[in-house]
């Protein structure tokens, strides 16, 4: 009985050396990805950099800063906005559905998912939205200018306001 004991001591703490000396393995990356070289993903390409972005009648809004991340498939904003708050965006083309999407998250948590497609030269992103206390359809656009300036516009729609009631913004950022 005793020798069974030891046996199985023996085995379990040999299994568990193994196990720690498997989980100490170097883990090698394979190489890196194609990137995403696809035409379709260089369509935000226009909002990659550093903008200080104004509000209706030049009143400052924050500053933005776009930049490409794995290997052009994603674009991350970092945005500041003029009297608090802080939020992070993640762009991207879903080539399974063909649409852009957009995810904004900000430094007290709340969130906005939005997708659409491009409008001539605007990309026009729409979703339902819990932000800043309002709940209901929030609809945003982006497209360059001739003198690569941006403009950004967005509005929203109430779903929980009576009928007729709604909230709307004008352009955003220039």
């Amino acid at each position: 009985m005793i020798n069974r004991v030891r046996k199985g001591i023996w085995l379990a703490a040999a299994l568990v050396a193994v196990s720690g000396c498997a989980g100490r393995a170097e883990v090698r990356a394979g190489p890196p990805g194609a990137g995403c070289t696809d035409p379709v993903y260089r369509q935000l390409d226009f909002k990659i950099g550093e903008f200080k972005v104004t509000g209706i009648g030049g009143a400052p809004a924050g500053e933005s800063k776009v930049e490409a991340v794995l290997g052009g498939c994603m674009l991350l904003e970092q945005w500041r906005g003029a009297i608090s708050g802080y939020g992070r965006a993640h762009m991207f083309y879903d080539k399974s559905d063909r649409l852009w999407r957009l995810i904004f998250v900000t430094d007290d948590g709340e969130t906005m998912y939005l997708s659409g497609q491009f409008e001539g030269s605007a990309l026009v992103l729409t979703g339902e939205n819990d932000i800043d206390s309002f709940v209901g359809l929030h609809r945003m656009s982006f497209s360059p200018l001739a003198d690569g300036e941006i403009v950004s516009s967005g509005s929203s729609r109430s779903t929980r306001a009576p009928l007729g009631k709604s909230y709307t913004t004008g352009p955003t950022g220039e």
